[in-house]
């Protein structure tokens, strides 16, 4: 059953006013002014939830200060705002009242207030205030409500008695309504009051509910103007005309042209409407309406999603509309006031590379703004002066700073100028190969220290002491530096740095000398475990300034005796467990993921020196079951070399990192295939082969369950390669898994891992005669979601075959598959590449051409 709720619902706007608190969250770049328009400041689907609930938001806070504002003036301004708020709102203090007939009416407002409420059914079965409902009692509250109307000596509360007569009556959906309205509507003339609106939206919406559906629908469109509160109301009961027949009823009902320009307008704001056809429409009737310029501004709003950035994780290409026949239109319009017309096409054209076009308009624009509008052409002049830099040096860093300093008084857009503008500037850094500025500009509101390596740590205090900045580089410190709570991380973070380079004796000036309980590390650096991270707690402890100076010691230990079986052992388990594989990991960083690594040419660098000092400690290891262990940690040390050269690029927080194949998977099954392929696993062998004899060895066996996982896997290798190694007819075999793969479902293709095709390389070498089998059977697994072994043919094809054009097709897209966009890019662009080069660039997919260029 149809029902206006009119008051009481929360609202909030989006709103682009100059000021503050501007643009939905899932836009990015807005450079236009405020308009006092109906819906001109909103963007995107108007029946949205999003929209609609921040609209409700607004209007709720805009009708509750003019309610106020409204009861001050009655109140004779001896109340504040505050106390008024109490009043009314909360029903509070009621005793600082003096005029009783307004004490009687707030006394009555809360009475009423449960028979309006949603929840009146549950107030009936529960109680509202400890009392039960009684909705049979309704009548006669609305009798009261209409005999205050009659006897009342304040008009302005007649009024007010006469809408909460006619809100209980059109809430609770009974019949006597319209005759309330007919019989008080004459309260309604010569009013200012906000309740005749409120009013106007309860006689619309009984209209519908009482079944006459387009004269609803216009008294709805009443509302549709921006010196009311409830404008909104026009939009989303505009639902109600469906057929042409209605409309054109609708039309008929005009008492004027600018109420038949209204409805065009009301109907040109669905998200499936011809705006163009609109604009038409209306200019037929009057080119110089203000609806004109309130579809124009919003065409023009919602058009400026041309800026917006990709998100990371989506790559399908952002698709950039066509305004030539916005442009084409506009072109031939003549208005008193052209600014908006002139505005759009200056746009419009930008948006479609006509840049010398896009200038001519915004020079007129110069010529008929008025006010604060012309910070939006500002805003675009810029825009196009940033789009124009092919290089950035000390002359242009000057000119943009000093552009950006004018630009940052301009309150409605200067968060969209200043992020876009180090949106635009940073590629251009990165292309000149200046990492410091290129991090800045990317990182302009928010240093993450977790990204700031030693490198750039030391650049960005170069630039900070710097005596002759650019006018940029002064305002990029003040953005990145200026917050005291940065600059503090930063100098925490430099002592990670440090260490995590394995500069110790730096490290050491900077770490509080304490021997203190409570200065104790979670871990000793100095112990190994079975377990691969090493996190068990020790009885032996050290403060970090405890560990460094041992560390010391045992690096000049070595420098005296290079061949120490304990020193190399102790300061080989100390390198592990620094290394993201270890204990103590978060001495090196000031935040640790559990997803990925940072700065990968270190943990190469921990990791290879742990692995030199391991061996020099097992070749002057005199016990078996001690050289057993270091075995072990040789082992773990392989691992995570595995784990470091097969990683892959990840971007979190604007950090570069580097994620395993084993973050999300640690007994993954391919991985230890993969491992053991990629020729892993010497230390492991060694382990069973020469010390399966001691007790540490036996004790693996219970403690480590992949350590036999391991050992199976190579079972399964020896008795694949035997299988393959007696098939009689090679190319028959081929052909027999080009047929299961494209045949059999996923579930059935299980013999078809990583080890299968390992050995069926060993056994059947690639070649020109069998490289489309091998291809073909790779297509068919990706299909299969068997991404690991497409990927792995598919990378021996390519690394024999380079210029294999399908192979390369191929490896691009099950690579975008599993979302290892780094490498889909790597393969996509040699693939177009190479197309290209044999001049057969037509037929290269769309999808390949949207996913490269959308990067």
């Amino acid at each position: 059953m149809f029902k206006i709720v009119l008051l009481f619902i929360f609202f909030y706007t989006s709103s682009i006013a100059c000021g503050g608190g501007f643009w939905p969250e899932d836009y990015q770049f807005r450079f236009l002014h405020k308009r006092n328009f109906e819906f001109a400041n909103i963007t995107g689907d108007l029946t949205s939830s999003r929209v609609y609930n921040d609209l409700i938001y607004d209007y709720n806070d805009e009708i509750k200060k003019q309610n106020i504002k409204e009861w001050k003036a009655q109140f004779g301004e001896a109340f504040s705002t505050k106390q008024i708020e109490k009043f009314i709102y909360k029903n509070k203090e009621l005793s600082k009242i003096k005029n009783e007939e307004i004490r009687d009416y707030i006394d009555f407002l809360e009475y009423q207030k449960p028979y309006i409420s949603s929840d009146r059914w549950y107030y009936q079965k529960f109680g509202y205030k400890g009392v039960k409902l009684d909705m049979s009692k309704l009548p006669v509250v609305i009798d009261e409500a209409l005999k205050r109307v009659e006897n009342v000596n304040s008009r302005y509360l007649k009024l007010r008695y006469f809408f909460i007569a006619l809100r209980l009556s059109h809430y609770n959906n009974l019949d006597n309504t319209i005759n309330i309205y007919n019989k008080y509507k004459y309260l309604l003339k010569n009013s200012n009051s906000i309740v005749k609106e409120w009013i106007q939206g309860l006689y619309a919406g009984m209209l519908i509910k009482k079944g006459e559906v387009v004269k609803g629908v216009y008294e709805f469109t009443k509302l549709f103007g921006e010196d009311k509160y409830n404008w909104h109301l026009a939009y989303y009961n505009f639902k109600y005309i469906k057929t042409d027949k209605q409309w054109n009823k609708l039309l008929s009902m005009a008492k004027n042209k600018e109420e038949k320009i209204k409805f065009y307008t009301i109907r040109a704001l669905n998200v499936k409407a011809n705006v163009l056809e609109e604009l038409k429409n209306i200019t037929k009737i009057d080119k110089n309406s203000k609806f004109f310029d309130l579809l124009l501004f919003r065409t023009l709003l919602n058009s400026q999603e041309f800026f917006d950035i990709p998100m990371p994780y989506y790559y399908d290409s952002k698709v950039v509309k066509n305004y030539e026949p916005f442009i084409s239109y506009l072109k031939s319009i003549k208005r008193d006031d052209m600014y908006m017309v002139d505005l759009a096409l200056a746009y419009f054209n930008f948006y479609q590379k006509n840049i010398d076009v896009s200038k001519k308009y915004l020079n007129k624009a110069y010529k008929e703004v008025s006010g604060d509008d012309i910070h939006e052409l500002n805003a675009l002049k810029y825009i196009i002066y940033l789009n124009n830099l092919t290089k950035i040096d000390e002359k242009t860093e000057n000119e943009i700073g000093t552009k950006l300093e004018k630009l940052m008084l301009q309150p409605c857009n200067k968060n969209s100028i200043h992020k876009y503008t180090f949106y635009k500037i940073k590629d251009i850094y990165k292309k000149q190969n200046n990492e410091l500025k290129y991090y800045l500009s990317k990182n302009i509101n928010y240093i993450n220290v977790n990204g700031i390596n030693l490198e750039k740590y030391n650049e960005l205090k170069a630039l900070e002491n710097k005596q002759n900045k650019t006018k940029l580089e002064k305002y990029m410190i003040n953005h990145t530096l200026k917050s005291e709570y940065v600059r503090r991380e930063l100098k925490l973070a430099y002592t990670n740095i440090l260490m995590n380079n394995l500069m110790f004796d730096e490290v050491l000036k900077r770490v509080k000398k304490s021997t203190k309980k409570e200065d104790k590390l979670e871990f000793n650096i100095f112990n190994n475990y079975i377990v691969g991270n090493n996190r068990v707690h020790s009885e032996k402890k050290y403060t970090f300034y405890e560990t460094v100076k041992k560390l010391i010691d045992i690096q000049n230990s070595l420098k005296k005796n290079p061949n120490s079986t304990m020193d190399n052992y102790l300061y080989a388990t100390a390198l592990y467990n620094l290394s993201y594989w270890g204990n103590s990991n978060i001495l090196t960083t000031k935040y640790r993921s559990n997803y990925y690594f940072k700065e990968k040419d270190n943990e190469l660098k921990k990791i290879n020196l742990s692995i030199k000092h391991f061996k020099k400690a097992l070749q002057s290891a005199k016990n078996k079951d001690f050289r057993a262990k270091i075995l072990y940690m040789l082992a773990k040390s392989e691992l995570a070399l595995y784990d470091i050269n097969n990683s892959k690029v990840v971007n979190y927080d604007s950090t570069k990192g580097y994620e395993t194949k084993r973050a999300y998977s640690w007994n993954s099954s391919n991985t230890y295939e993969n491992y053991i392929i990629k020729g892993y696993g010497k230390f492991f062998d060694d382990l069973k082969n020469k010390y399966q004899d001691t007790n540490y060895y036996k004790e693996l066996l219970k403690e480590c369950g992949y350590l036999n996982y391991y050992y199976d896997t190579v079972e399964d290798i020896k008795r694949v390669n035997t299988q393959i190694k007696n098939s009689s007819n090679k190319i028959e075999l081929l052909k027999s898994i080009e047929s299961d793969t494209k045949l059999k479902r996923k579930s059935d293709l299980n013999r078809y891992n990583q080890i299968y095709f390992y050995n069926l390389f060993k056994n059947i070498k690639l070649s020109k005669s069998n490289v489309t089998y091998y291809n073909n059977i790779a297509y068919y697994l990706n299909k299969k979601r068997k991404n690991d072994e497409a990927i792995y043919i598919l990378e021996k094809i390519v690394n024999k075959y380079p210029n294999r054009v399908v192979a390369l097709y191929n490896l691009g897209d099950v690579y975008y598959d599993i979302y290892d966009m780094d490498m889909a890019r790597k393969y996509y662009k040699k693939y177009v590449a190479l197309m290209k080069k044999l001049k057969k660039e037509n037929n290269i997919p769309k999808k390949v051409l949207s996913r490269v260029q959308s990067w």
